[in-house]
Parts: structure tokens; C-alpha cells; sequence
């Protein structure tokens, strides 16, 4: 069971339920402590009644204390090193377990999922859940162990005072199980205030130039402040109701002590036990609830961590893209046969068929909207297509495990991830095993060196979060410094010089006519000017194909197409007059 909802390993769940039997082995050594009491309650008593006496020695008592307490440091430093040890591990696991979950599925996925939303599963809920492997876990199972241990030895001793003991646990589980069902939808709804929050604070990190530029900045933290305030007011109600039902449990089931009393005294009045019996139930009474009340304390906390259970559930049981890992791609046309795409429910693509050949350019424009870039995306395998097929050198790529998939391609998109490293460690993501020297070039060939040699350190400067110490023109640049060092045989372009200067531009379409010789180009491009003379030109418009060939072809033949020049070079002129 622990195994399935905290996805543990089964090394992690055997050391979990190791750490509860030293803890169990804890809660009894400490129950022993009561030894020394009752024989020093019960020489007392029998002074008091002029019985006669046989005293122990005060040796006794030393040596019975500190035996004690060596067995109980002995068997609690166990338990803590096993737990804390296998819940380090186990969370460790976890998030990489997780991590890699994530790495193997859909783009459609991870779309619909909010990065700050992503971000909180793999690091607050698999955090509860850690919390709750560390601290619950074992405290339940030996408290439950334990508890239920001693009262099967007091069963021995008298049936019914151990039966009195027992009365009142089951109606105690039954408060404590109804726990998720009070408080269960109040916990849901605080996690997703909380995750409210977070959005807001990421997307208040991410345009707080926006914001002091607009003079909204007072209106968008007024409208935190009121996110965050609506957390409050639900977060004491979860304490309560969850409380609530630890605290009517945790009274119920001590009801049971005032039922030793009640029964015992009448017993004893009737002759039916000794006052050593009396007297050791009124000890053993006391001590027996201890684990099992911190039992129903834990148990609690597991309840309460099951929201985030179920969040990573979501995440580790929808299914991955799977494949070979291994394939037979020899050559590296790139072929759509009648590929059709729906994005939740809307059709994104509706019949997509043309060959992408080695050697040569294909550009792909068309209207915003009209399917650029799913067409990228569904080459490279960011998504599976809904009908048809895409292969590459006559290899279905859905039988392509994705990361083998990526191999054969790179990929230059508009939206450029950079890492917080050194200019050096993020252009070598594009190729782990490249040389410094490899490195160094494909930062030439990226004309990079333009602005590394200006920036102290230099390749070992480190340029902040997502590169923001550079300019757009200069992230992009390195964006495309990976492709060059890659050196992959398809190479996907998307609008790869739109944040350069035109000098620039014409030095990296330059760089790029070299990085692209016998290469499969995929290029979406909305600067018409820079793909008249590429090989074929894909006119997309509302998800289909409406015109392909060459330019001259498609400026005779393709009214979108050449509607499109039309429009662009009226910009230009506008643009032009303007700045004239």
C-alpha cells in the first residue's frame, strides 16, 4: 500500500517498515520504564495495609533504570538513522522519478500544465510527501504495533480490564478515518489557492518590467495581496476540521482509562483482582495510549498528505511516449502522409501531406495560427499526430523513442532557453562530448564572439536566469551556436534570426548555409525576403496546405502566398517611409 501511494522503491519500503520495528521495539523498552514504578507504588501500598514486605534493593532500581534507558537510546538511534536515511534516499528517488516522468512525456502535456504548477509538484508535493514518510510512516505503524502489542499482553492478565482498555479504539479509528472525508475537499482547495499564489508570484517575477512600465504595478500586488488573503480564512478551517477529528479521536479512545478506573475499583471491591492487578492496569492504562495516540496524530498528517499524492499520481500514471530505442534511420527525408492534429477537441491540422528533402530547404508559411510550428513540433516528435503518419528516411517516427528521436535533429526555435551557467556550459548542451576547441567554433560560426569578447570572463561568464544579462539578438545567437555544434542531420528553424540586426542576420544566414549543406532544413519563417530561395515553400492557411513549389511558382499560382508578399512589402515601404 505505502509502495502504490508514495511510489516507493522496494529497498525504501523494507527499510520504512525496518524503522518501524525498531520504533515499535522503542515504544515497548520505554513501556518497561513503568516496571520500577509499579514495584516501588506496590511496596507502598503494602506498607500502607501492614503486609508484610520484601523489599528490593535500590540496586534494583539503578541498574533497571539505566538498562532501560541504554535499550531505549540503543533501539531509537536504529530507528532514526534506517528512517531518516531511507526517507532521504526515497525522496531523492522520487524526484528523479518524477523528473524523469516528466522528460519522456507529451509537449501536449506539459502545455496544459503551468510551469509554477509543475515546479510545485515536483518540489512542495513530493516535499508532504517526504514529511510524511519521515515522520508518519513509522510513528503510525509502531504506534498501531505497539499499542495493540501490550494490550495482547494485558489480555493475559485480565481479560476484562484489557477489554475495557480496547473499548473505545474502534469508535477512535472510526473518527479519525472519516478525517479525508471532513476536511479532504478543504485541503484540495487550499492547495490549489496556494498554487494561485505561486502562478501569480512567477508571472509578477516575469513582467515586473511590464508592470512599472504601464503603472499597474499597485493593481497587481492589490490582487495578490487578495489571492494570498483568500488562503487564510480556508487554511484555519482545514486546521480546524482536521483537528477536530484528531482531537474527538485522541479523547475517545482515553475514555478507556476512566473505564479501567470505573471497572477496576469495582472489581477489586468484589475480591475479583489483586491490587497488584488494579495497580498495574492504572499504569499499563496510561502508557498503552501513548504510541496509539500519536498513531492517530500521524495518521493525520498521511491523510493530509494524499492531496499531493494524488497531484504526482497524475503525473507518473499518464501515459509517456514510448518507442525503439534504436532505429534504422538511414537517410533523412522528412514526409507527412496525410497528418492530422487536434489540440483538445480543435482540429490544428487537417491532412498535412509533403516530403522534406535531404538537401535541401523547406520553408513552411502561412497566416498566424495556420500550423508553422505543430508542424516542427510533430517532426521532431514534441507531440504524436492524431491521423496519418510522419516518418523520417521512411522510419514512422512514433515508433522512435523520443530522446532517440532528437538525436537526428536541431532544433532553433524563437522561445530560447538558456541555463544559469557560463556562456561555455550552455552552448555545450548542444553536444556533451564536444572539445573546448569544437565549442569555440561553433560560437564563431554562430557569430557569437562578437559580444563573448566583450563580456569579462568570457566563455566562463555566467549570464543569469534564462541568459537575461544578454540581449534577444545575443540569446539567439547561442540558441543557434548549440545547433551549429550538434551537427545534427535535420535541422528545425524557426524564425531563427528574427531578433537580429540585419548585419547580423546576413552573417548568420550565412553560417547557416553552411551548418545546413546536405541537411534536411525545416524553417518557418515570416520574413518572406529570407526564403525566396529555398527549395520549396509549404503556404499553409487554417491548418491545411494551399499552395507548394518554389517562389516564382507560388507567386503565379498561390493567391495566400502571394497576398503575404504583397502585405510584407507594404510594411517594408511603410516601415521605410517612416523612418526617413
Amino acid at each position: 500500500m505505502l509502495k502504490k501511494l508514495y511510489y516507493l522503491t522496494d529497498k525504501g519500503q523494507k527499510e520504512l517498515y525496518r524503522a518501524s520495528l525498531w520504533l515499535t521495539i522503542f515504544e515497548l523498552v520505554t513501556t518497561l520504564s513503568v516496571i520500577p514504578i509499579f514495584f516501588a507504588l506496590y511496596e507502598m501500598l503494602m506498607v500502607y495495609t501492614g503486609q508484610k514486605l520484601m523489599t528490593s534493593s535500590l540496586g534494583f532500581y539503578i541498574v533497571g533504570s539505566i538498562l532501560i534507558v541504554v535499550l531505549s537510546f540503543l533501539s531509537y538511534k536504529k530507528m532514526y538513522q534506517v528512517k531518516y536515511l531511507a526517507a532521504g534516499k526515497e525522496n531523492s528517488h522520487l524526484r528523479m522519478t518524477v523528473a524523469d516522468k516528466l522528460r519522456k512525456l507529451p509537449e501536449s502535456y506539459l502545455s496544459k500544465r503551468d510551469l509554477s504548477d509543475l515546479t510545485s509538484t515536483v518540489m512542495d508535493d513530493i516535499g508532504t510527501i517526504e514529511g510524511a514518510i519521515t515522520n508518519s510512516v513509522a510513528e503510525t505503524v509502531a504506534g498501531i504495533a505497539s499499542g495493540l502489542i501490550l494490550i495482547l499482553a494485558l489480555l493475559f492478565v485480565n481479560v476484562k480490564l484489557a477489554l475495557c482498555l480496547l473499548s473505545c479504539l474502534p469508535i477512535a479509528v472510526i473518527t479519525m478515518s472519516l478525517s479525508d472525508l471532513v476536511s479532504g475537499k478543504t485541503n484540495l482547495k487550499n492547495r490549489m489557492l496556494k498554487l494561485d499564489v505561486s502562478e501569480g508570484t512567477q508571472e509578477f517575477l516575469e513582467n515586473i518590467k511590464s508592470l512599472r512600465a504601464s503603472d499597474t504595478m499597485m493593481e497587481y500586488q492589490n490582487n495578490m495581496d487578495k489571492r494570498i488573503n483568500r488562503i487564510v480564512p480556508r487554511l484555519l478551517l482545514f486546521e480546524f476540521l482536521a483537528g477536530m477529528c484528531v482531537s474527538v479521536s485522541y479523547n475517545v479512545m482515553r475514555l478507556g482509562i476512566g473505564f479501567v478506573v470505573i471497572c477496576g475499583a469495582r472489581m477489586l471491591a468484589r475480591g475479583e483482582i489483586t491490587p497488584f492487578v488494579f495497580i498495574l492496569f492504572l499504569l499499563m492504562s496510561v502508557r498503552v495510549y501513548e504510541p496509539l495516540s500519536q498513531a492517530l496524530e500521524t495518521v493525520g498528517a498521511l491523510i493530509a498528505s494524499t492531496v499531493a499524492a494524488r497531484r504526482v499520481k497524475d503525473i507518473m500514471e499518464y501515459p509517456e511516449m514510448s518507442g525503439n530505442k534504436e532505429s534504422d534511420i538511414k537517410s533523412y527525408d522528412v514526409e507527412f502522409k496525410d497528418v492530422h492534429f487536434s489540440y483538445e477537441d480543435e482540429e490544428v491540422l487537417g491532412g498535412i501531406s509533403f516530403t522534406a528533402k535531404q538537401g535541401e530547404y523547406t520553408a513552411l508559411v502561412g497566416p498566424s495560427g495556420s500550423g508553422k510550428s505543430t508542424i516542427a513540433r510533430l517532426a521532431a516528435r514534441f507531440w504524436d499526430v492524431t491521423g496519418g503518419t510522419v516518418t523520417v528516411g521512411g522510419v514512422d517516427v512514433s515508433t522512435v523513442e523520443p530522446e532517440e528521436l532528437f538525436k537526428y535533429f536541431s532544433i532553433v526555435f524563437q522561445d530560447v532557453t538558456l541555463f544559469h551557467d557560463t556562456i561555455y556550459n550552455n552552448i555545450l548542451v548542444g553536444n556533451k562530448n564536444a572539445t573546448r576547441e569544437q565549442v569555440m567554433q561553433a560560437a564563431r560560426d554562430a557569430q557569437c564572439m562578437s559580444f563573448i569578447d566583450k563580456i569579462p570572463g568570457g566563455f566562463d561568464a555566467v549570464i543569469g536566469e534564462n541568459g537575461h544579462t544578454l540581449s534577444g539578438g545575443e540569446r539567439q545567437r547561442l540558441s543557434i551556436a548549440r545547433a551549429f555544434l550538434k551537427d545534427a542531420p535535420i535541422v528545425l528553424l524557426d524564425e531563427s534570426t528574427a531578433s537580429l540586426d540585419p548585419e547580423t542576420e546576413t552573417s548568420i544566414q550565412m553560417a547557416l548555409d553552411r551548418l545546413s549543406r546536405n541537411k534536411t532544413v525545416i524553417m518557418i519563417a515570416h520574413r518572406l525576403r529570407t526564403i525566396e530561395e529555398c527549395d520549396q515553400i509549404v503556404v499553409l492557411d487554417g491548418g491545411k496546405i494551399v499552395g507548394c513549389g518554389r517562389h516564382a511558382d507560388l507567386m503565379e499560382k498561390c493567391y495566400t502566398y502571394k497576398k503575404m508578399q504583397n502585405y510584407q512589402k507594404e510594411s517594408d515601404y511603410s516601415l521605410c517611409q517612416g523612418e526617413s
